[in-house]
């Protein structure tokens, strides 16, 4: 068994990456793409998060070097940037990793509250960086503009009005920022606060509306599945499905040892309804036959128009004397079965079932149909009104 790989081994593997473009623009792709459990609107937010938190953990962590390498802070304030800009690196990791996780919100608010931290924070360890310079303010807008990217409109104004009154307090605390220009100052924090709350509420608007379109996209894709594997007329799978399906689950009979039933039942005399009654009550009768047969299928079962009055019966798991009893059921129960058209009873129906059995009557789900379809033609040659059982497959 080789050794577990070591910090160093990590590290050279990054730096591999670094060197190569495409394997480099790989682990960008993996490190930002979210868990495929979330929903698509949920996907976009968090991918859009994990972009904003590796740019701000690269920023900060450069701002780290430059304060540990430099005099950019002076020495005797050195140690407590290093502090304080340590643990906004480490809060945003924990960020990104929630994130990742996919817990985007508790992601967003935390990414938010390091914007709050790091001016504030520099702010108290270091009151001086304000004497006479309202540079070092202006980066409580950041959380502002976060905020209006990753949280709702409610938090962004809530975040405004809280930065705007800590600003107008800040004089009463620390005496040196009376020397600043407070009038241009938050006059720039208000108009930059009322642009993000004006830009997040119409990327809400837009983006309820690409997710409002999405879903219904989703929910219209979905209706036409369904519409593609059933039948206008009766509501039950058609061909197509059974086509796609039977094999599939004669796979997972097989597989587990287990029979699989199959039932075609025609309905007897279809066309009298046609030259009796029309053919929208012909329609009026496929349809309730469809309904009648539906009463008889498991949660396992499904059933099919298979063509014109002819269905299809798929039983999983159901032995060959179950098929036959089920089969005789709906013998005798469709005898007693009266259709109805705008009103009027029409004439009692009768149905012709031919059965065969997987893995008895053939190997693959085509032949076994096949081999309950000739039953079905004994059972109509025989004078209807019947089942049929197909004969044992030959050893």
């Amino acid at each position: 068994m080789p050794p577990p790989p070591t910090s160093q081994d990590f590290l050279h593997r990054i730096w591999d990456a670094l060197n190569r473009p495409r394997a480099f623009g790989s682990l960008l792709s993996r490190l930002v793409e979210p868990p495929a459990a979330l929903h698509e609107a949920e996907r976009r937010r968090a991918r859009l998060l994990a972009w904003l938190l590796l740019t701000l953990i690269l920023l900060t962590g450069v701002m780290l070097v430059l304060v540990i390498l430099t005099d950019i802070v002076g020495d005797n304030r050195r140690g407590f940037y290093t502090i304080l800009i340590t643990g906004l690196v480490s809060l945003l990791v924990l960020a990104f990793g929630l994130n990742r996780a996919g817990r985007h919100g508790a992601a967003a608010h935390l990414t938010v509250a390091c914007a709050i931290l790091a001016p504030w924070g520099s702010i108290v360890l270091d009151p001086a960086i304000v004497r006479g310079d309202f540079v070092p303010l202006v980066y409580t807008v950041l959380s502002i503009l976060l905020c209006s990217i990753l949280l709702s409109v409610r938090t962004t104004v809530i975040l405004s009005a809280i930065q705007f009154l800590m600003l107008l307090s800040l004089p009463f605390f620390v005496p040196a920022t009376t020397f600043i220009n407070w009038p241009s100052l938050m006059a720039f924090v208000f108009f930059t606060s009322a642009l993000s709350i004006v830009d997040n509420f119409i990327n809400r608007q837009d983006l309820g509306q690409i997710d409002r379109q999405i879903r219904q996209l989703v929910e219209s894709e979905a209706r036409l599945r369904e519409l593609s594997v059933r039948d206008p007329l009766t509501g039950l799978f058609n061909r197509y499905y059974l086509e796609e399906t039977l094999e599939r689950e004669v796979r997972v009979a097989a597989r587990n040892r287990r029979p699989l039933g199959i039932i075609i039942a025609d309905l007897d005399h279809f066309k009298r309804f046609n030259d009796s009654h029309g053919h929208a009550a012909g329609d009026a009768v496929l349809r309730q036959v469809g309904a009648f047969l539906r009463k008889y299928i498991r949660e396992t079962d499904f059933v099919c128009r298979y063509g014109g009055e002819e269905f299809v019966l798929i039983m999983p798991e159901a032995s060959l004397q179950v098929m036959r009893e089920h089969a005789e059921l709906m013998l005798q129960e469709a005898r007693h079965f009266h259709a109805e058209y705008e009103g009027q009873r029409l004439e009692s129906v009768t149905l012709s079932l031919g059965v065969a059995l997987f893995p008895d009557h053939g190997s693959t789900g085509a032949a076994v149909l096949a081999i309950a379809d000739a039953a079905l033609y004994r059972a109509k040659g025989a004078g209807r009104d019947r089942v049929v059982v197909a004969d044992p497959a030959p050893v």
